[in-house]
C-alpha cells in the first residue's frame, strides 16, 4: 500500500514529514505551500491510483479551496484513499462542515496550543525518542519564534533563501537524523548570513507608520523580499522602539499579518488566508489601501479586540 506524505517546508512542517518517514514506509513526500494544497493532494491521489494513505502535516486548508478539496475528497472515496490530516492553525468553520461528508474517509487532528509535529510525533508516541525531542525543539523555537537556539535561526533564513531543492535537501538530513549537516552550516556562514540581516535593515528602514482611527497603530513594511522571514522583520522593529497593534509585512506575492494581542487569523481568514492568532497570511496581490479599511472596519465594529477574549 502506498503511503503519501504531504507537508509544509518550514521547520514544523520538516519536522512534521521527518516523523513519518520514520514511523512508517512512506513513498513519496511533497513539500507544500499552503496555496498548493489541492495540486499536491490531486498529485498525490494519482501517484497512489487506487487504495493507500494521504498523510498531511502543518498546512492548513482554505475556504477558497473548499470546491476543490471536495472534489479530491470524493475522488479519495472512490479509490479507496484514507487521509490523516495533522494542523496547528485556526481552521475556518466552513472547512469543518464540508469535512463532516468524509467522516468515514478523513482523520484530521487540529490544535492551535501546540505545533503540527508535536501532534504526529504524540501520534506515534514519539516524544520520548531523544532524536525526535531536539527536532521538536527546534520547531517549537521557530513556530513561536523564541529564537533560544542559533539553529533555529540559521534553518529558518536557509530554507527561505533557497527554495525547494534545499528544503528537500534538509528533510533527507533530518531523516538520517542529522540536524545540523556541514553543507547547511557553510552555506549559511558564506552565502546567507551577511546579506540576509541587510536586507532586514533595508526592510525595516523603509517602513511606514499610520494611525488610523479608533487609535489603531498599524506599521507596514513595503516591497520586502519574499526570503526574509517576517518574525524577524518585526522582531528588530520591536527592538528599534517600532511598536504597533498590527504589523503588515507586504511581500511580491503575498502579505503577513502579526501582532501581540490582536488575533490577526481573524483577519487574514475573512480574506482568503489564515494562520495563528498572532502571525497569519494572506496569499496573493493586496491592495494595501482596501486592507487598512478593512481592519479599520472590523475595528470600529469591535471585532479585532474582542476576538482576543472570544476567540
Amino acid at each position: 500500500m502506498k503511503r503519501i506524505v504531504i507537508s509544509h517546508w518550514d521547520l514544523d512542517g520538516l519536522a512534521g514529514a521527518t516523523i513519518l518517514n520514520m514511523s512508517m514506509k512512506v513513498s513519496k513526500t511533497y513539500l507544500s505551500s499552503i496555496t498548493a494544497i489541492p495540486r499536491y493532494i490531486n498529485m498525490a491521489i494519482q501517484n497512489i491510483g487506487v487504495k493507500g494513505e494521504i498523510w498531511i502535516s502543518d498546512l492548513n486548508p482554505q475556504p477558497n479551496q473548499i470546491n476543490e478539496l471536495k472534489s479530491l475528497l470524493k475522488e479519495a472515496v472512490d479509490r479507496k484513499i484514507k487521509i490523516y490530516w495533522f494542523d496547528h492553525h485556526e481552521w475556518d468553520k466552513s472547512i469543518y462542515d464540508m469535512l463532516i461528508e468524509f467522516k468515514d474517509n478523513i482523520w484530521y487532528r487540529v490544535d492551535p496550543n501546540t505545533i503540527a509535529s508535536d501532534l504526529v510525533a504524540r501520534y506515534f508516541d514519539l516524544t520520548d525518542d531523544n532524536y525526535v525531542s531536539k527536532l521538536l525543539e527546534l520547531a517549537f523555537d521557530d513556530d513561536y519564534f523564541l529564537n533560544r537556539y542559533e539553529l533555529t535561526i540559521m534553518w529558518r533564513r536557509i530554507l527561505r533563501w533557497y527554495g525547494w531543492p534545499i528544503r528537500y535537501k534538509a528533510l533527507d538530513s533530518f531523516i538520517k537524523r542529522n540536524l545540523k549537516p556541514i553543507w547547511m552550516v557553510e552555506l549559511y556562514k558564506r552565502e546567507v548570513k551577511n546579506i540576509y540581516e541587510n536586507m532586514i535593515r533595508e526592510a525595516i528602514s523603509r517602513s511606514d507608520t499610520i494611525i488610523t482611527r479608533q487609535g489603531l497603530k498599524i506599521v507596514i513594511f513595503q516591497d520586502v523580499d519574499p526570503r526574509i522571514h517576517p518574525g524577524e522583520v518585526t522582531y528588530i522593529a520591536k527592538t528599534n522602539g517600532l511598536i504597533a497593534d498590527i504589523y503588515i509585512i507586504r511581500y511580491p506575492r503575498g502579505i503577513s499579518l502579526r501582532s501581540d494581542y490582536i488575533d490577526v487569523s481573524l483577519i487574514a481568514r475573512k480574506l482568503g488566508g489564515g494562520g495563528h492568532r498572532n502571525a497569519a497570511g494572506i496569499p496573493g496581490f493586496r491592495d494595501i489601501n482596501s486592507l487598512l479599511s478593512f481592519i479599520v472596519s472590523l475595528e470600529e465594529k469591535r471585532k479585532l479586540r474582542e476576538s482576543i477574549y472570544l476567540q
